[in-house]
């Protein structure tokens, strides 16, 4: 099963966002910010990211930077 991990501050678009992926048959991890996002994006495997840009804590940008080059 492909893994997906949602970091995302607002809980709403989120939870939207996990409800679509689950029911197309995806295992979906969530963070609420930045700093919880970047621990789960370096120490899980992901299929794929869906990142918000601004988020409380280390932002979008950092992460991505951080991740790609791990």
């Amino acid at each position: 099963m492909k893994r997906i991990l949602i970091v995302e501050d607002d809980p709403v678009i989120a939870e939207v966002q996990k409800d679509y992926l689950e029911a197309s048959g995806f295992a979906v991890d969530a963070a609420e910010s930045g700093d919880e996002g970047l621990r789960m994006a370096l120490e899980g495997r992901y299929d794929l990211i869906l990142l918000d840009l601004m988020l409380p804590g280390t932002d979008g940008y950092e992460i991505c930077r951080r991740v790609r080059g791990a």
